[in-house]
């Protein structure tokens, strides 16, 4: 299932997997102009593909990181001859896609190898100055965009109030990439993965994980366990954060945002309950 909002030149594209008759996760990309900024999950990848074709003619493709919800119709450009743009490390990725989960692959679906061209500083296409910043944290190999004055920002925040991370998430990393590349741009709009924001927004956003950051090393220091920290302060969530942690198999706990702020980022998935560290 897919939705378009048009703001102006903007054409703001959600999409998503229809599972038992409803959407379980949207993400978002976006054309401007002739350029498309990532390009949705392969299980609506037709859907994807005709709808921007009904927009305009899609002159490049720019992917912020590889993972699957982010470069699923991609393959579609390659047979259109449309370049594909990503940071270098993306690249390689996308050349022999990981396989990924069942979960994923009920969500979002498995991406097809695809070829793309490194791109870095910056690049102009059809009269579009495209800005490239790297911002790890997400991922390792993750960017943003800066097309004016709005930063299409990709999975970098995911969240305004974060309380559950993905295994392999940094987010010292995130918090710096955010605080000393993000904030140093001028913009008005910064345009992600599964949220749109302004400025303040990501003011706050930062309040808020340094906040939560000096609690959790507050009582780390006094000889709380990872478990003990997150029931003090991730008690109190969402549904949807306990769904990711009984579907996810292990790969997005609660424990992992701990731990990931007081620098002890899982390298690879917990099985079960370690509640000792």
């Amino acid at each position: 299932m897919i939705k378009i909002q048009r703001r102006g030149d903007l054409h703001i594209i959600k999409a998503g997997s229809e599972v038992s008759g409803r959407v379980i996760m949207w993400t978002n990309l976006y054309y401007y102009r002739g350029i498309v900024i990532d390009c949705g999950c392969i299980n609506v990848a037709d859907e994807i593909f005709k709808a921007i074709e009904s927009i305009g003619k899609a002159k490049a493709v720019f992917i912020t990181h590889h993972h699957e919800d982010h470069v699923g119709t991609a393959h579609l450009f390659n047979r259109k001859q449309v370049k594909i743009y990503a940071s270098k490390e993306t690249t390689e990725f996308l050349k022999d896609p990981p396989a990924i989960p069942e979960y994923r692959r009920i969500v979002w679906g498995q991406p097809k190898p695809i070829e793309a061209e490194p791109v870095s500083n910056s690049i102009t296409i059809n009269d579009v100055d495209i800005n490239v910043f790297k911002t790890p944290g997400h991922s390792p190999d993750h960017v943003i965009y800066k097309i004016g004055d709005m930063l299409f920002t990709g999975d970098l925040i995911g969240s305004l109030k974060p309380r559950i991370a993905y295994y392999d998430e940094d987010y010292l990393k995130i918090l710096n990439s955010v605080e000393n590349v993000v904030m140093k741009l001028n913009f008005t709009a910064v345009l992600g993965g599964h949220l749109i924001a302004a400025k303040e927004d990501i003011i706050n956003f930062i309040r808020y994980l340094k906040t939560l950051k000096d609690r959790i090393t507050e009582l780390y220091n006094q000889g709380y366990t990872i478990d003990d920290i997150t029931n003090a302060l991730l008690s109190n969530v969402p549904k949807k954060v306990l769904m990711m942690e009984a579907v996810s198999r292990g790969e997005w706990k609660r424990r992992y945002l701990v731990k990931s702020l007081l620098g002890l980022k899982s390298d690879t998935k917990e099985s079960g309950n370690r509640g000792t560290q």
